[in-house]
C-alpha cells in the first residue's frame, strides 16, 4: 500500500515546502518527515505496509513566542517538551512557556544520514540532541541534554506525541505502576469514568492526563486489528496518558491521544519538583535515555 508520497524508495531526502526545509528518514517499513526550523518536529510518521498516518497533522504556527500558548493549532505531530510541559516559574529558569522551551524553535541539523537524523538545539545554558535511527520497523529515538553552564538545573523531559487513532484502536499498557488522574489513583485501564483502553468519539466532551511511575522496562501501545504502534523503554521513570475525546481545549476540541515517556508523573517542573522526581544535572554533565517506537503487525494479542 502506497504511503501518502507515493512510492517505496528508502534512505533520506531534504525537501522545501513553503520556505520551510523538510528532512525524510525512510526504509521499507517506516517514513518520517521532519523540520529542523520548527523544534525539529515530526509532522509525519507513516506506516508504509498499511498507508496509516500516526501523527496528528497540522500546520506550523507562528506564534512560538515566551508567551506561546500550546493549544489546539499547535498540538499535533511529534514535540519535545523541556524542561517542563505546563508553564510555571522555576528558579533554574525564572518563566517558562507552555510546553516548554524547544518547539517551534530553529534546531540544527548535525546528520542527515540514509538511517539516521541528529538534530540539536543549543543555548547558553544547555545543549538538548535527539538522534532518530531506522532499524526494520523500529524507529529509535536517543537523548542526550548537557549542561553548558557553571551551575545545576532542573529539568522535567517528556516525549508528546499526539496520535491520530479511529475506534478500532485500543491503548495497551505494561509494566507500569498505579495510574493516578486528578491526584486520585486507579486501576488501568478502569477510570471511574470510563474504559481508557477503550478510544472514544469526537462527540464524548473527554478530557484525561493521567501518569504511573515505570520502574522497569515499560511499554504503551495501541492495538488494531491491521497493526499498531508500541512504545518502549527502560530506565525513564515515569509515562504520561493524555486523552481529549472532543474535550479540549473549550474552543475548536480535537481528538487525539498521546503516550508519553517522561521523567516525572508531573504537568511542570515545579510540581516534579514538589514532588521529588524532577531530574538535576550538574555543571558540564550530561544525561542519556532513549525510546524505541516499533510499528507492530496485526492481530497483535497482548492484555492490558
Amino acid at each position: 500500500m502506497a504511503d501518502g508520497y507515493g512510492g517505496k524508495a528508502s534512505g533520506q531526502a531534504h525537501h522545501v515546502r513553503d520556505g520551510v526545509m523538510t528532512l525524510t528518514l525512510a526504509n521499507d517499513r517506516i517514513r518520517l518527515t521532519i523540520v529542523p526550523e520548527y523544534g525539529a518536529r515530526v509532522t509525519e510518521l507513516w506506516d508504509r505496509s498499511t498507508g496509516r498516518q500516526w501523527l496528528i497533522p497540522g500546520d506550523l504556527s507562528p506564534d512560538t513566542g515566551a508567551d506561546a500558548i500550546y493549544g489546539a493549532a499547535e498540538a499535533c505531530g511529534w514535540d519535545e517538551c523541556f524542561p517542563t510541559v505546563a508553564p510555571c516559574e522555576h528558579p533554574s529558569w525564572g518563566k517558562l512557556r507552555d510546553h516548554g522551551l524547544l518547539w517551534g524553535k530553529a534546531w540544527e541539523v548535525v546528520e542527515a544520514a540514509v538511517d539516521r537524523i541528529e538534530t540539536q538545539y543549543v543555548s547558553p545554558a544547555f545543549r538538548f540532541v535527539r538522534k532518530l535511527s531506522l532499524q526494520d520497523a523500529t524507529l529509535t529515538a536517543d537523548y542526550a541534554v548537557t549542561n553548558r553552564a557553571a551551575v545545576p538545573f532542573a529539568y522535567l523531559w517528556s516525549q508528546h506525541c499526539l496520535l491520530s487513532t479511529t475506534l478500532e484502536d485500543k491503548i495497551v499498557l505494561s509494566g507500569l505502576d498505579e495510574m493516578i488522574a486528578n491526584s486520585a489513583p486507579f486501576d488501568w485501564p478502569h477510570h471511574h469514568a470510563r474504559d481508557l483502553s477503550l478510544i472514544g468519539t469526537a462527540c464524548d466532551g473527554f478530557a484525561l492526563k493521567s501518569y504511573a511511575m515505570t520502574p522497569t522496562v515499560a511499554s504503551a501501545e495501541i492495538v488494531n486489528p491491521d497493526g499498531g504502534i508500541r512504545f518502549c523503554w527502560d530506565g525513564i521513570p515515569a509515562f504520561g496518558l493524555w486523552l481529549s475525546y472532543g474535550g479540549w481545549p473549550t474552543h475548536d476540541p480535537v481528538h487525539q491521544v498521546a503516550l508519553e515517556p517522561a521523567t516525572a508523573a508531573a504537568d511542570h517542573l515545579a510540581a516534579a519538583e514538589a514532588i521529588g522526581q524532577a531530574k538535576t544535572v550538574e555543571s558540564h554533565v550530561t544525561h542519556r535515555w532513549s525510546v524505541r517506537v516499533t510499528l507492530t503487525g496485526p492481530n497483535r494479542r497482548t492484555d492490558n
